[in-house]
């Protein structure tokens, strides 16, 4: 008896959880994820917006019951075909990958016999009724689609911003460390930022308003690590800027010729910035003492020369730099799905007869966004899509003490 009454607890925990769960937005919750459909046709790019609009994402299936579930969830409305949440940069599945950013399709995938194939298009598409029903097959981004946009789940609770089982409150200008306490003083930290879509999730909130920045609850102590105000652990950055003007981490709102829109950059901790403050969904603790941060992480060397992609964020210099280079280099940059790159060169001393041409695509063939046998053009480009191409073409048979260039390069949507 004493059994059955603990059965029947348990399972009244579990519904209460379960009951507990929403989704935000007017997102539909489906096989506990949150969904919503957009009919209206659109191209890879501007459905990529639309969901990074609410801090999501287009949808993803990492099972099979995930890739029956959205079937199901659009079968109804005479769709045949969705844009998912996968971008390809070859035709191997390990090179296909999620718009979360945390895996490949290697991990699970349902594409039609031949696919992937990014010959056909680097963007994927989720094929609805009949035959191939629930596959998924490649398709050039221009072409446009209804799509499915995807939010994490989470749970009750009494705030306007709630994303992850997060709360989130913006509030006005302050200092950093007063913007701290102010947050202390509701039971919360100034925002840590733990993936990239809580990042997107971040300047949605922003997105009606005409602030250049705000302030997040980081401080840098190096180019490649970040603390925590809440004691979290570092495990994922977008810190563009590193200088010694301060170790105070802002995000910018909007892109400039210094910053990248969701970038992060330090800045002086006295300056006043809006501010978001963050606490987990549920009962408010505020007794707690935040975990020592992690130690910093061994510096990643910067590739030169080298064959396949480069994904953001990154670095890429001339062959033997920071010494004088004696040959040329080809480099492919690339992000996801909805990304732009934002390609900035930190030094650059070429021969006049050399040239770093950069294209708007994934070829020579692509749009180029210099002009040809440029030595002293601009230090900034942006691409329209998610490649860009470098190509570093050296004609001088010597170039002593010419040191090449140095550029670093982000994800920007």
């Amino acid at each position: 008896m004493k059994f059955i009454i603990y059965l029947f607890l348990f399972i009244a925990a579990c519904n209460a959880a379960s009951n507990n769960t929403i989704c935000t937005n007017g997102f539909n919750l489906i096989n506990n994820k949150c969904w919503k459909l957009f009919q209206e046709p659109a191209n890879h790019t501007m459905a990529e917006r639309t969901c990074t609009g609410y801090g999501g994402t287009l949808f993803m299936a990492r099972t099979a019951i995930d890739n029956r579930a959205v079937g199901t969830y659009v079968s109804s409305y005479g769709i045949d075909r969705i844009w998912m949440g996968v971008f390809c940069i070859g035709n191997s599945k390990s090179q296909c990958y999620f718009d979360d950013q945390v895996g490949s399709t290697a991990i699970y995938d349902n594409f039609a016999t031949g696919f992937p194939n990014a010959e056909n298009g680097g963007c994927v598409y989720y094929s609805v009724p009949g035959s191939p029903s629930g596959q998924w097959m490649n398709f050039y981004c221009r072409e446009v689609l209804p799509y499915v946009c995807e939010l994490p789940i989470t749970h009750n609770d009494n705030c306007d911003y709630n994303f992850n089982d997060h709360c989130y409150f913006p509030f006005v200008e302050l200092p950093f460390s007063s913007a701290q306490l102010q947050c202390q003083n509701l039971c919360s930290n100034l925002v840590s930022i733990h993936s990239p879509e809580e990042n997107r999730y971040i300047t949605s909130i922003y997105s009606q308003s005409s602030y250049d920045f705000i302030w997040i609850g980081g401080i840098a102590t190096s180019s490649d690590f970040v603390v925590w105000a809440d004691g979290s652990v570092m495990d994922y950055s977008n810190l563009e800027t590193f200088s010694t003007g301060g170790n105070c981490l802002k995000m910018a709102l909007k892109s400039t010729d210094y910053h990248s829109r969701g970038g992060w950059y330090t800045d002086d901790c006295s300056t006043l910035a809006h501010f978001v403050c963050k606490r987990p969904i549920g009962a408010v603790d505020c007794s707690g003492t935040p975990p020592p941060p992690t130690p910093t992480p061994p510096p990643i060397n910067p590739p030169t020369c080298t064959t396949g992609d480069h994904w953001a964020p990154g670095t890429i210099s001339s062959p033997n730099y920071p010494n004088s280079y004696r040959s040329g280099c080809a480099y492919t940059l690339t992000t996801y799905g909805s990304n732009k790159i934002r390609l900035i060169f930190d030094y650059k001393q070429i021969y006049v007869t050399d040239s770093v041409d950069i294209y708007d695509g994934v070829s020579i063939y692509d749009t180029l966004l210099n002009p040809l046998n440029c030595t002293s053009c601009d230090l900034t480009y942006t691409s329209t899509g998610n490649i860009m191409y470098v190509n570093f073409r050296v004609t001088s048979s010597n170039s002593p003490g010419y040191n090449g260039f140095n550029a670093t390069f982000y994800s920007v949507f």
